[in-house]
């Protein structure tokens, strides 16, 4: 940080999306009783003022990591595409990743900059039987340290894998059958893994799902793991509160003392196939709509913060 205790930032517009970059600011500024804004950035010169008309001085990007002293280089523009490509970005022209913040991220309840450097350098892994994991990653511009993206389970055979999961991701992947995922109206591969299946929901291909599966299996940080799941069921929930691990989540749809349950309510959300329904809520959780709990108390220590209230009061959420 800067001698007074500000930090230096500066602003990199990689598109023209904007909608996050004032609140931003403002949170950050609050937090810190102000920041020292040392300029902005972009793939080519644009000119942008402050709140009180000063123009910020432009910095080139080639130039930043040679000649710029900065906390953070503040992404702005980068939600919709997520982070992961202006990481590879960074990376090409010598930037420090870990300054990376984007603007968005900043805007999520909870969020403090100590937490969330907490969070990249802590290198999480999370374990989820559906897009929960991946939505939540990208959400918060995490990378994948896992292969359960783009992926899901029964409740049955994911209480098992959690049983041994290195025994069981030392095992190979046999490709078993294609299955028909009817939102996408489109076909998908299911593997074996030992006796347990994975359905690839969001692949179309064999080959492709499998070396990614592998790819990502190399990364898992065994010694720092998040096991999140869900289940509308006690036995499920009872089942999945036995296993040992020290951060784990299982999202439930009704009240219970259990240490891992986590409440969710799901009324919102009009469909008579209340499974898929519920499946949904918590992926909506992973993608912060809502924000029913601190997503960076969570993921840090498995401390379920609420942020809202969970009743639902004349078809309104509630703010705590």
């Amino acid at each position: 940080m800067a001698i007074n205790g500000k930090p230096r930032v500066v602003i990199w517009f990689v598109s023209n999306d904007r909608r996050f970059i004032g609140n931003a600011v403002n949170i950050l500024e609050r937090q810190f009783n102000g920041i020292e804004t040392v300029g902005v950035t972009a793939g080519q010169k644009i000119s942008v003022t402050d709140a009180a008309g000063k123009v910020l001085p432009f910095i080139p990007l080639n130039e930043i990591s040679l000649n710029t002293e900065c906390d953070v280089l503040l992404v702005a523009g980068a939600k919709n595409f997520g982070m992961s490509e202006v990481v590879k970005f960074a990376k090409s022209i010598n930037l420090d990743t870990e300054k990376l913040l984007g603007d968005w991220i900043v805007c999520i309840p909870g969020f403090t900059l100590d937490k969330y450097r907490q969070l990249q350098r802590s290198k999480l892994s999370i374990f989820a039987m559906n897009c929960f994991g991946g939505l939540i990653s990208n959400t918060l511009g995490l990378p994948f340290r896992s292969p359960f993206v783009n992926m899901f389970m029964t409740e049955e055979d994911y209480i098992k894998f959690l049983s041994k999961p290195r025994e069981y991701m030392d095992k190979e992947l046999t490709f078993m059958k294609n299955g028909f995922e009817p939102n996408l109206k489109v076909e998908y591969p299911i593997f074996g893994l030992g006796d347990v299946s994975i359905h690839m929901n969001h692949y179309h291909n064999a080959d492709e799902a499998a070396a990614t599966w592998n790819e990502r299996k190399k990364r898992i940080n065994w010694q720092n793991l998040f096991v999140a799941g869900y289940t509308e069921t006690p036995e499920i929930l009872s089942k999945f509160d036995r296993l040992k691990f020290q951060k784990k989540i299982c999202f439930i749809p009704f009240r219970s003392k259990l240490k891992s349950a986590c409440y969710i309510n799901a009324q919102l959300r009009d469909n008579k196939n209340w499974g898929i329904a519920f499946g949904l809520a918590v992926n909506d959780y992973g993608s912060g709509r809502p924000w029913y709990y601190d997503p960076f108390d969570m993921l840090l220590h498995g401390k379920q913060t609420p942020l809202i209230d969970m009743s639902l009061q004349c078809g309104q959420w509630t703010i705590v």
